[in-house]
């Protein structure tokens, strides 16, 4: 099955950061020559589907080989550099704990546990950057929550 991967930025000049995203499995209707123009919903920091959507136009044409005739081409002798491997590091798979979300959700109750697990997971699983993030969402000004530490033994 063929798919598209869409990922789309509104900063010009600087590095631009995911907004929003979708995966759109191309339709078997467009190998056959059909035009699809359909709207696609996009997710994100807000949720599955729940950061607007985005209008793609697919078509797909096939074109004839072209031939070029035969040319002896005579190139200066380069000495060719050995061949060298790239072997993509990839990184360990991020694991998002529910007490992470939970101690979240405490600081956030108005945000679906849905997006805190967004926002965590984009951040790796760390927390103190979730937090930075929801707190930019949602357009708190307060000074950031502070994250719960070790619980104090009681007093004797």
């Amino acid at each position: 099955s063929s798919g598209i991967n869409a990922e789309y930025g509104e900063k010009s000049l600087t590095e631009d950061l995911r907004v929003a995203f979708a995966k759109i499995t191309v339709p078997e209707r467009v190998f056959q020559g059909h035009t699809v123009d359909e709207w696609y919903p996009l997710s994100g920091k807000l949720g599955v589907e729940a950061e607007g959507s985005i209008n793609l136009i697919i078509s797909y044409t096939t074109m004839p080989m072209m031939t070029v005739p035969y040319q002896r081409i005579h190139y200066p002798y380069v000495q060719a550099a050995p061949a060298q491997f790239y072997t993509p590091v990839v990184p360990p798979p991020v694991v998002i704990r529910d007490q992470d979300i939970d101690t979240i959700k405490d600081m956030f109750p108005d945000v679906d546990k849905e997006v805190i697990r967004t926002v965590l997971e984009s951040k790796r699983g760390n927390v103190e950057g979730a937090v930075a993030d929801l707190l930019q969402m949602t357009g708190d000004q307060a000074a950031p929550p502070t994250l719960p530490s070790q619980p104090t033994p009681p007093a004797p």
